[in-house]
């Protein structure tokens, strides 16, 4: 079974290096935003018994390439010292945007796309003369800068050199399927039972997956595409993409030139080498006109749409774009007017989040919605009851405000129409030999114990809540306890959101998890890691995959899921929550433990896909 990634609270101390928060995640660790002497920096945390000698591999190539569109090394070690169980890589920290997020936010100009592709050319450019492949070309491996928009290539975690030994047992080298080359698989289908047949990806490899990438940037669409990963590899080696200034008239025809015959079948009619591609795009640069100051792609907006009628995802896109493709940030859509009449928030009430439309999971089942209206009206009743006994000694005041529960607001993350993404990432690791891969699992697994709790403990949370109005009633309570504030947002694992979307599983989603295989009791937790059990399947999901993340205490139990392993061994990134099974996020305090580090809590939750940690 695949261990689950590197998982430490802020303030941890790697090998000198103080973690501040995670940046990305893959199939073999975890990247940290650290400090170190009060510089910023990236810190790769590797586990040693699923890398084995590639993290020597990665620094290897690191520590020989010095290009200012290459990212560097700044030093490596091992941890815990007395008995290693991760490889520790400290690189610069690129404070910018992954390369497909850049430009769907800022919507480039074909000189901005001209720009970015030459910083990256010109990266492979050193790195092919040195030598080293990179192997994983892709918008993901692409940071682009905030400060000065310069474009630099990142993780060769899965990168080769001239002379290092083969760790590939496979028949192709680790990377991603959709950006492999079309020589690698004719060599894949050739050679599949050749035993000991082997691959070599060269820097005509490099220079394919450069021009998928150049040519996603000029029209805002993969140049092959198909129902399934047959009919993908099909069109990879047989069909003639769309020429981009066809697709997308404001592409210049220089520029699609060069993204053409980077994307020729083969490595001897494809272009020489990434100095070569530098050359064209220098020359096409000094050749440009006003036309190149245009975006590429209209602007976005509330109302705008790139497909037209039904049909299913395939042929829609075959017969997109009907209009030409939109790229930015989405408008704020306008406040309405204030209505005469409308009540100002009271003081200390949340003002409502603007511009989020929320598509609330509905509640399955009768029984919770009855024990919601039963407790609702044993509270109304008790409040009336206890308010109408003491009104005669609180005339003149103004009754106190109290909250009986919170108000179930739902998360933010993953409501916004635009994909929830942190404002500074670095070095999202993509060790990980198929990005966001998903195998699910198709033998039987044990029957669960039921996933909601006894009607007792039902009944334990509606009487606390009666009880607490009826207390708060009759000795006046404060205006509210000082509790500590819900944790602060957090951004997904790098490919979370993906990696569910392949299962089935859709934002907003809740499915029945436990914290222990038992009967439902309580039991003590501690902040930190944790993991909970799937209860049943969830899409393509399998029953009884384990879901890692972290613990936060706070006047809730709050949990973060970032990782989920199947029965199989199979793991992958995710992005849930904890809920309760009476619908607030996080879990209740049981009576016991008011401690700021642990706690006490129900076995039996729920786990809730988001798009981001509220």
């Amino acid at each position: 079974m695949r261990p689950p990634p590197a998982l430490w609270a802020p303030g941890a101390r790697v090998l000198g290096y103080t973690l501040e928060r995670q940046l990305g995640q893959g199939g073999f660790g975890t990247v940290y935003l650290a400090r170190c002497e009060g510089l910023p920096c990236a810190v790769k945390l590797l586990h040693l018994r699923r890398v084995g000698e590639r993290a020597e591999r990665e620094v290897s190539i690191l520590a020989r390439l010095h290009h200012p569109n290459v990212v560097k090394i700044l030093g490596h070690g091992y941890w815990p010292v007395a008995e290693p169980q991760f490889a520790v890589i400290a690189m610069e920290y690129v404070d910018g945007r992954p390369l497909d997020a850049w430009a769907w936010e800022e919507n480039p100009t074909a000189r901005r796309v001209a720009d970015v592709v030459l910083d990256v050319a010109r990266a492979l450019a050193a790195a092919h003369a040195d030598g080293v492949v990179h192997r994983d070309v892709k918008e993901a491996n692409v940071m682009v800068r905030t400060s000065d928009g310069l474009a630099k290539l990142v993780d060769f975690g899965v990168g080769d050199y001239e002379g290092a030994r083969s760790l590939t047992q496979d028949i192709l080298p680790p990377g991603t399927p959709d950006y492999r080359s079309p020589e690698a698989w004719r060599f894949l289908r050739s050679h599949r039972d050749v035993p000991g047949a082997r691959f070599t990806a060269g820097p005509s490899d490099d220079l394919w997956a450069l021009g998928l990438v150049l040519y996603q940037l000029l029209t805002a669409r993969f140049p092959f595409d198909g129902p399934d990963a047959h009919a993908l590899t099909e069109a990879i080696l047989s069909s003639v993409p769309t020429l981009p200034h066809e697709l997308n008239a404001r592409v210049p025809r220089a520029l699609s030139d060069v993204c053409m015959r980077l994307l020729e079948k083969t490595p001897e009619a494809r272009t020489s080498s990434a100095q070569a591609v530098c050359e064209s795009l220098v020359e096409a640069l000094r050749e440009a006109d006003e036309t190149w100051e245009v975006p590429l792609c209209d602007a976005y907006d509330e109302d705008s749409a790139t497909t037209e009628g039904g049909g299913d995802s395939f042929e829609k896109w075959r017969n997109r774009p009907r209009h030409r493709p939109r790229r930015g940030k989405r408008a704020s859509p306008r406040k309405p007017p204030a209505q005469p009449g409308d009540a100002a928030p009271a003081a200390g009430a949340e003002a409502p989040l603007q511009g989020t439309t929320v598509r609330g999971a509905p509640w399955r089942g009768w029984p919770s919605r009855t024990l919601a209206a039963l407790a609702l009206v044993l509270v109304l009743i008790t409040m009336g009851a206890a308010l109408a006994r003491w009104a005669p000694r609180a005339s003149g005041s103004a009754p106190a405000r109290q909250e009986v529960a919170p108000s179930g607001k739902a998360p933010q993350g993953g409501l916004a129409a635009a994909p929830n993404r942190p404002e500074a990432v670095a070095l999202p690791p993509t060790l990980q030999e198929v990005s966001a891969t998903v195998t699910t699992q198709t033998t039987d697994t044990p029957s669960l114990p039921p996933p909601s709790k006894p009607m007792k403990k039902g009944m334990t949370v509606m009487a606390r809540a009666v009880g607490t109005v009826a207390t708060c009633a009759a000795l006046g309570c404060p205006s509210g306890p000082q509790l500590r504030s819900p944790p602060p947002p957090e951004p997904c694992p790098v490919g979370a959101v993906k990696a569910m979307e392949k299962l089935g599983i859709d934002l907003e989603d809740k499915h029945p998890a436990l914290f222990v295989f038992s009967r439902p009791h309580v039991i003590s937790v501690r902040e930190g890691p944790t993991e909970l059990i799937l209860a049943g399947h969830w899409a393509d999901m399998p029953s009884m995959t384990v879901l890692s993340g972290r613990l936060i205490m706070r006047d809730r139990v709050y949990g973060h899921l970032t990782w989920a392993t199947t029965p199989k061994g199979d793991s992958f990134p995710v992005c849930m929550e904890v809920y309760a099974e009476e619908g607030q996020r996080g879990m209740a305090r049981e009576p016991g433990d008011d401690s700021p580090s642990s706690a006490r809590i129900f076995t039996t939750a729920r786990v809730k896909a988001v798009g981001g940690f509220e």
